[in-house]
């Protein structure tokens, strides 16, 4: 029987939760690697594969974790309140994104993150990488990311006090997740990671922040892989 976060000792939690982070930061240098061979396309496509495969492997590793400390049914139907929920808080999302876009040009004169420009340059290293990344950031990438920054974090730290406490620290660690160059862009993905934890937490489901998360995901990707299609 799995234990779950109460069961567990502080620096073995503390452990689990660097592992899986670090697995998060580390699974798009296969990509990397991949495409450092142009020449050779079967290393591209064999990238592509394994990528994929360690992925899932990780989402499902974080559900694996995660579950024995969920107490009610996580996957259930949605309802049209839930809809409606989900598509407030990315509307949110939006609005605040822009706000802090808007600033940080103001400030640092640019008008993307560093963790965009990243993803700018993986999907625009070749055809193969931009189909596989574009669906991982948009179909896999909220599993994963959901499991380990909202729920591993919330149900293992702070759990039963300090309601406040454990959104504000999976707001802050996910952003350590995502490159930022100033503390504008930080401060953008703090407040994404707390707003996605705040619907977790509120709604007791992690579908919840998925949904929001995945939503959010698409759109990004899709506007991303428009503008870079349209710069070539």
């Amino acid at each position: 029987m799995k234990k779950t976060g109460d069961q567990l000792d502080i620096i073995v939690k503390i452990l689990i939760l660097i592992g899986m982070f670090l697995l998060v930061l580390l699974v798009p240098t296969i990509l990397q690697i991949g495409g450092a061979f142009p020449n050779v396309s079967w290393a591209i496509y064999a990238a592509a594969v394994l990528f994929i495969v360690v992925y899932i492997g990780i989402a499902y590793l974080g559900w694996w974790i995660l579950k024995p400390n969920l107490t009610r049914p996580q996957f259930t139907k949605f309802t049209s309140e839930e809809i409606n929920t989900v598509f407030k808080t990315y509307g949110l999302i939006l609005i605040l994104n822009m706000v802090f876009n808007i600033v940080m040009k103001m400030v640092f004169h640019s008008d993307a993150t560093e963790n965009q420009n990243n993803i700018n340059a993986l999907l625009s290293s070749n055809t193969v990488t931009l189909i596989v990344f574009g669906f991982a950031g948009a179909f896999i990438a909220p599993f994963v990311e959901e499991f380990i920054f909202r729920g591993i974090i919330i149900s293992y730290f702070f759990k039963h006090r300090a309601w406040w406490l454990s959104i504000i620290l999976s707001g802050v660690i996910f952003s350590l997740g995502h490159a930022s160059s100033n503390p504008i862009s930080f401060a953008l993905y703090a407040t994404m990671g707390m707003i996605l934890a705040y619907t977790f937490k509120k709604s007791g489901q992690i579908k919840m922040s998925i949904a929001v998360h995945m939503l959010n995901n698409t759109v990004a990707m899709i506007l991303t892989i428009v503008g870079l299609l349209l710069t070539k």
